[in-house]
């Protein structure tokens, strides 16, 4: 399978602050979005999310058309927003939630994010593990037209989220 550019679907990044370091996610879109749909989207998954989560706010969106590897920003109506409360300990700051799919074109897709505050001993929320993200995993399986595959199809979600703790981010919270 030939590898695709990553300026082949439309891309928006979410720009956001969680466990003390500033952090971005780029979620892709297809067919009729628009930035405000993408808040409504984000806000819903996040939302969902709000109970597992430790303080995380929203800098801004950017977006980039496809075919283009230039963000700009835009006004999605997230900007601004909190979700989670609370401050992990410092042993959980690297921690982040990992979701996985797989198109029907054979690619593989992940959004993962930090500031996720709930362990869990295997490094895999499985389905009936934790309740809000079953229902994310839901959530990203049952709408459109983001969080698609680079080959804009929409992914099939795994059952489960992947956690697990970023080498990099481990290093940064070293004195």
């Amino acid at each position: 399978m030939a590898a695709l550019p990553p300026s082949n679907t439309a891309r928006y990044k979410v720009v956001y602050f969680a466990n003390g370091h500033q952090h971005s996610v780029i979620v892709r879109a297809s067919g009729a979005h628009s930035p405000s749909g993408f808040g409504t989207w984000f806000d819903g998954l996040m939302t969902i999310l709000d109970p597992i989560w430790s303080e995380l706010s929203i800098n801004r969106v950017d977006f980039a058309a496809s075919g283009s590897d230039i963000f700009n920003p835009v006004t999605s109506g997230i900007e601004g927003n909190v979700y989670g409360s609370g401050t992990p300990a410092g042993l959980l700051h690297p921690q982040f939630l990992a979701f996985q799919g797989r198109t029907s074109g054979g690619h593989k897709t992940r959004l993962s994010l930090y500031g996720v505050g709930v362990e869990e001993n295997d490094y895999r929320f499985n389905t009936g593990d934790v309740a809000e993200v079953d229902a994310a995993v839901t959530y990203m399986q049952t709408t459109s037209p983001y969080a698609k595959g680079i080959d804009g199809i929409t992914p099939t979600w795994y059952s489960y989220a992947n956690t697990g703790f970023n080498a990099y981010w481990q290093r940064k919270e070293r004195t």
